[in-house]
Parts: C-alpha cells; structure tokens; sequence
C-alpha cells in the first residue's frame, strides 16, 4: 500500500519535473526574443510626441498611489472575532 503511494508520488514527481523544465525552456526562448528596451523607450516617446504629451514630465509629476486599507477595521474585527468565538461554542 505505502509502496504504491511512494511510487505514485515519484511517476508525478518526475512528470513535474518535465513540465517545468518544458516551461522554463518555453519562457527562456520567448524572453530571449523580446524587444530591446531603448526601442520600448523610443515607441513611447514617438507616441507621446504625436498625442502631444510631454512624458518625462508626466511620469514625474504622477503621484504614487494611496494605499487603502483592504481588510476589516479594528472594530471590525472585534465583532467577526466574537462572531467566531460564538460559533465555536
């Protein structure tokens, strides 16, 4: 029985290995063919100048975002921590 496990567990393990090795290949040529970042550069600034943007000045001028609290507030969590104790009881 813990033999069938083990040997289960190594044929899925090696298949994991393959299809992560295919992977990494995959991404590894598909990066290798990517475009130069000074032509990335040069498309936006061509883009820019067409729309009439300055984009330096934008990208320095924009303020980083505000971050907002995701989860609940103290009071918040008070109560859904009651909550829990109650349904625990």
């Amino acid at each position: 029985m813990i033999s069938n496990v083990m040997d289960k567990f190594e044929t899925q393990f090696e298949d994991l290995d393959v299809a992560t090795g295919y992977y990494e290949n995959a991404t590894s040529q598909a990066t290798a063919v990517g475009t130069p970042q000074d032509d990335v550069d040069k498309l936006m600034s061509q883009v820019a100048d067409e729309a009439g943007v300055e984009l330096q000045t934008e990208m320095r001028n924009a303020e980083a975002p505000v971050k907002v609290a995701a989860g609940p507030s103290e009071v918040e969590e008070e109560g859904l921590g009651e909550r829990l104790r109650a349904l625990r009881n």
